[in-house]
């Protein structure tokens, strides 16, 4: 697997060849990170993907994200399945850190996380 990397604005990057491209690992986690970055109804070839970060981010919704966090990850092309995720919410930044650990079909035991930015998100 491989995926086009991602500058720091989260474009792609262009003009260094197979240098502008992840493999293995890190493009299943590239991957979940935009994945968990897109919102559900975004996408046109898949309305139904994404984050449902509307109705997730109110009070009284932590359960429910992180099975919406733990679903998006575990549909992710190169993910076997999801060992463990856990979501943390800073108010003051309005950062949003999700933390997951996967199982990968390039590895037994993959763990990363995909920080989040409230001003960010369907910016």
């Amino acid at each position: 697997m491989i995926f086009r990397q991602l500058d720091s604005t989260g474009d792609w990057t262009f003009g260094k060849g197979t240098a502008n491209y992840v493999q293995n690992n890190d493009a299943v986690s590239l991957n979940i990170k935009t994945r968990l970055l897109a919102w559900v109804g975004d996408c046109f070839f898949d309305l139904q993907g994404g984050v449902d970060w509307t109705r997730l981010l109110d009070t009284g919704q932590q359960q429910n994200l992180q099975v919406a966090l733990q679903s998006v990850i575990l549909q992710s092309y190169g993910v076997v399945s999801v060992s463990e995720v856990s979501a943390s919410f800073n108010a003051d930044t309005r950062r949003l850190d999700v933390q997951y650990s996967v199982v990968t079909v390039f590895s037994t035991n993959f763990k990363s996380q995909v920080s989040i930015l409230a001003g960010a998100v369907g910016d």
